[in-house]
């Protein structure tokens, strides 16, 4: 059930973003308020989970670089579709970091990429070329 709310609320956040670019968004400033937005979120949460602050140096490292390539995907995203890019090629290409995530997950944490996930990429990796044209 989380994994369909994220993935329902992960796609209105992206629409959002096409929306912001159709509307010729100055994106640092809708970054700012999103990421204000965010920052309240994760205070709500914590302050109803009742739970301290707690991460590790190593882990606030982290945070600040997945931070920093957000900004940086998030940017060049918006980017895109304020220069007009279509919704039906932006989001397919966005949608494959998930091949970068499979690798990494191979290389650092020896997960299994079997026939199935292998499969599952390359009809992803079909679907941004049939997009595409």
């Amino acid at each position: 059930m989380l994994a369909i709310l994220a993935l329902i609320t992960g796609g209105l956040v992206n629409f959002l973003w096409k929306v912001a670019g159709a509307n010729q968004v100055y994106v640092p400033s809708y970054m700012l308020v999103e990421t204000i937005a965010f920052a309240l979120a994760a205070v709500l949460i914590h302050l109803v989970q009742r739970h301290p602050f707690d991460l590790s140096p190593k882990l606030t490292g982290i945070a600040s670089l997945g931070g920093i390539l957000a900004a940086i995907s998030v940017y060049a995203t918006l980017v895109a579709f304020r220069l007009g890019g279509q919704g039906s090629i932006i989001f397919p290409i966005f949608g494959l970091g998930v091949i970068v995530a499979v690798i990494l997950s191979y290389i650092i944490y020896r997960e299994p990429i079997t026939a199935t996930k292998l499969v599952g990429l390359g009809l992803g990796i079909g679907s941004i070329i049939v997009l595409s044209r």
